[in-house]
């Protein structure tokens, strides 16, 4: 336990499967081709974004024609909610 506490923090132990464990010189990332297409070389152009993925907005075309229907009230359809009190009564069901 001493010595990874006091391992030199250029160097790393890389488990491969198949493979026992070795020593290695860590590889600095931001000498790889690709680095430049990650968030941390550019947070404005490569950050994954969500709401540019997703809208929730709705945009309508004033244009388009739209059948608009309203909410029944709660009362008038009370008959065909089910209610906890309906599952101990067998004809409720029917």
């Amino acid at each position: 336990m001493d010595e990874l506490t006091t391992m030199d923090g250029s160097r790393c132990i890389l488990q491969l499967r198949g493979l026992r464990p070795f020593l290695s010189p860590k590889y600095d990332l931001k000498k790889h081709p690709n680095y430049k297409y990650t968030a941390e070389a550019d947070k404005k152009r490569n950050a994954f974004r969500l709401e540019k993925l997703i809208s929730t907005r709705l945009k309508l075309n004033p244009e388009e024609v739209y059948e608009v229907y309203g909410a029944g009230d709660a009362d008038s359809a009370e008959d065909d909610i089910l209610n906890y009190d309906d599952l101990d009564d067998p004809d409720a069901f029917a």
